[in-house]
Formats: C-alpha cells, structure tokens, sequence
C-alpha cells in the first residue's frame, strides 16, 4: 500500500497499487472519502444517541453499524479519529446510565452491547475482543441449552462466516484477475466452502449448493465456480437470521487496511468455532462418562474428531495463502493477541487430562479449574463397563486426540512457512511452542493403554 499524489498534485488522492492478496482491501477510496465516511458516521452515532435516549424504546436495530464499520475498514481500528471513539463511547454511557441497557432482552439489544467495546482499542491488543468472540455469541440466542442445538448454532455460524469469507475473496479475484496468489486464495476458500459438510454439517439444511461448487471446482472456468460459490453464500444467508448476519458482517474491525487481515480475522473466527465445538464435546462426554452413558460420551467425541478432521486441510490451506509481508504488518500492530489466549482451546486442554509439572503461563489469560477431567473419568469407571463400550469410549478418545494433535502440527508447519521462528505474539517461542504443543496429547494415559 503507498500514498501517491494524484495528477494534479494534491494529496487529497490515496491511490492504491493493488487490492486483494498483498494489497489493500476493496475500495479504501481517497483521503476525501475518509473525511467524509468520518463525517457521515459521526452524524449517524450523534443522531442515534439522540434517538436512544427520547421516549419509547431503544432501537439497538437501528444502530448505524454501517457507516461506522465502513469508516473503520477504510482506516484501519488503529487509525480510528478519536472524536468518533468519544462519540461511541458516549453512545454506551447513555444507554447505560438511562437504564436501557438490557443485552438480554433482544438479539439485536445483545449484539449492540458486546461489539460497542470491539471499537475501543486495546492496549496491549486482546485475543478475544480482536476476534469479535463475544458478539458472535448472538449465534446460541434461540438455541435450546442442549449440546445438540449449540453445535447446530455453531455450524450455522461457521457457514455465515466462511460465506463472507467467499464473498470477500470472490470479489477480490473478479479485481485482480490475473493474480495468481488471488486466484489461490480465492480458489482455497470455495474449496473450504465446498467441504462445509464435512465440518458443520448443519450449516445449510440442502447441502445441493455445495455439491454444485464442489462439481465447478478443477475446472478451467473461474466464472462458473465463482456462480456455484455466490449461490451457495446466497444459500446460506437465506436461512441465517438477521441479527447474526449483522453480527458476522459487524465483528470485522480489521486493525489494518490490508486485505489480507480481513481473510486473517475470518479464519481465527472460523477456528474459535471448532475450538468451541471441540470444548462442548469434551464437557458433554465427561458428564456423560460420570453417569455411565458411554454411547453419548463416545457419539460426542467421534463426531467432534469428524469436525477436526474434515476442517484442519481446507481451513489452513486458506491461511498459507498469506504473504508474509503482510502477517509482518499484522503482527506488529496486533502484539498481545494470541489464540493461546482462546478461552475454548484452553478449556479443551483442561477438560481433557491432568498433566503432570504443567504450569499455567499468565499470557494465556484466565485459569480453568476442573475436578474431574475426561481421562480421570475415564480411567476410573472403565473397569465396571462392557469391554466393547469402554472399547469405542477408548478409540473415539484417541482419535479426537489423533486429530487435536494433526491440527496443531498443521498450525506450526503454516507458522514455519509463513514467519519462521519468531517470537509469537502472545509471548511464546512462536513456531517452538506450537511444535511443543503439538506433541502433547489430549489423553496421554488413555492413548498409551
């Protein structure tokens, strides 16, 4: 990305070399623009605010999310004008001090109150408002409370993720079309989306769509893929309810105007999700392991190993696809945010078995405490079982553990190609502890029995 004077001379003109892979993201527009998509959402908070606190109710709905996500993406969070932090700000104090705020009364009440303090940004950076973790919860607000209806929650939201993905890279191939490295992208996350199934397999009820891009992928013919992938996001968003469309499309507060971090957020996104999933399984197989329901426990388990194992290929082979000039720009501006600090990829850890001389490490943020993990569980009661339950019980836990431990090498072969051996940016050994971690089992004891 340079700034450039424009042909008369006024630096009023922000040109751009490329968009897409290495370059900006799609239509950043002139120093003008900015001022101007400044103005406009500063004018739009202002006029909410007043909205919000007249009589009758608030209208969290209403919010102009719009013209402030657009002003956000064209600067970066970084380069956000103070006086538009201060208006936001004062948005939040309002509601709150006129006893308004109830984040539990509406879908769109809970997604104005948990991405309000994404626009605030911290420092250090912190994982979990980096990522837009919590408003993304909107996803479980008509779920039952049942493991069953969360992951249905879940997989539909990874499908509304990974179909803005699509969306954002499909456009930037139809830009820069002579592109190879966009046309890789590009092509990397129509096969993700073709492989759906495979990992929320909940998240389109007619799986006919993906099945189309699955049969328009290979071909020399980017214009029909690129319809079978439009059709599919249409697909997808048809059956999304509105609040999580607009909590995915609003959970995209990139730091930087690179377009490559927009494809960066998604995937730690999408990740988060099959960290969630994987958590759930594990804290739904312990209860049932304690009540002797070895068939939930080991159902749980498998299905949470299908996730891993049909997501860990398509899913890394979008992010190798990042330059690195690019995660170096990233990384300098995000230092503090790390996925070990991911609440569900710790309690996965934690659920799962004791480890000996294991320490806890203050970067990853708060400490989980559990009684009972899996394997003590497990370990205990297997003895009084059936031979052929406590059998399944046993492979379906090595096979989770199989495929935990097949992604974290994946994640520290992607970390060597792309940075090497730098420091990681939550304060580890960067490639060394991924490849540390990797080659700690979930289930030790279980998997050397």
């Amino acid at each position: 990305m340079t700034e450039k004077a424009s042909v008369g001379g006024s630096a009023e003109h922000l040109e751009q070399e490329k968009t897409g892979v290495g370059g900006a993201a799609l239509g950043r527009g002139t120093v003008r623009d900015h001022n101007r998509a400044l103005r406009q959402a500063h004018d739009a908070v202002t006029a909410w605010s007043h909205r919000a606190l007249g009589p009758g109710r608030t209208d969290f709905g209403g919010f102009p999310y719009r013209e402030v996500v657009d002003y956000y993406r064209r600067v970066g969070k970084l380069a956000v004008s103070t006086e538009l932090v201060a208006a936001l700000r004062g948005a939040g104090l309002g509601v709150e001090c006129s006893g308004r705020a109830r984040p539990w009364s509406s879908p769109d009440a809970w997604v104005f109150d948990r991405w309000l303090p994404l626009t605030f940004t911290d420092r250090p950076m912190n994982y979990v408002s980096y990522a837009g973790n919590d408003v993304l919860g909107v996803a479980q607000w008509t779920a039952d409370g049942t493991p069953e209806a969360a992951d249905a929650a879940d997989d539909r939201l990874m499908a509304v993720l990974l179909a803005d993905l699509v969306t954002r890279e499909t456009d930037a191939l139809a830009a820069e079309g002579t592109d190879p490295r966009q046309r890789t992208r590009t092509t990397a996350v129509w096969q993700a989306l073709a492989r759906l199934a495979d990992y929320a397999p909940r998240g389109l009820s007619d799986t006919a769509p993906l099945e189309t891009l699955r049969g328009a992928l290979g071909g020399p013919d980017d214009e029909r893929a690129a319809d079978a992938a439009r059709d599919a996001v249409a697909a997808i968003r048809a059956e999304a309810p509105p609040a999580l469309l607009t909590a995915v499309e609003i959970a995209l507060l990139p730091v930087t105007t690179l377009h490559d971090e927009q494809m960066f957020l998604r995937s730690i996104q999408l990740f988060e999700r099959l960290f969630t999933l994987t958590a759930r399984a594990l804290t739904t197989a312990v209860e049932a392991v304690r009540t002797d329901r070895t068939a939930d426990a080991a159902a749980a388990l498998e299905s949470a190993a299908a996730r891993l194992s049909g997501s860990t290929g398509p899913l890394y082979r979008v992010l190798t696809t990042m330059p690195p000039e690019s995660f170096a720009v990233i990384r300098d501006h995000t230092h503090g945010a790390s996925a070990i600090q991911s609440r569900p990829y710790q309690l996965v850890e934690t659920v799962s078995a004791k480890r000996e001389g294991e320490t806890h490490r203050p970067e990853k943020g708060p400490l989980f405490a559990l009684d009972a993990t899996l394997q003590e569980q497990f370990l205990h009661r297997a003895a009084g079982w059936a031979t052929q339950d406590a059998r399944r019980l046993q492979d379906a836990m090595v096979r989770l553990d199989t495929n935990w431990r097949g992604m974290k090498r994946t994640h520290w072969g992607v970390t060597m190609k792309i940075i090497g051996r730098v420091p990681g940016t939550g304060g580890t050994a960067g490639a060394d502890y991924l490849k540390a971690a990797a080659d700690m089992g979930l289930f030790p004891l279980v998997a050397a029995a």
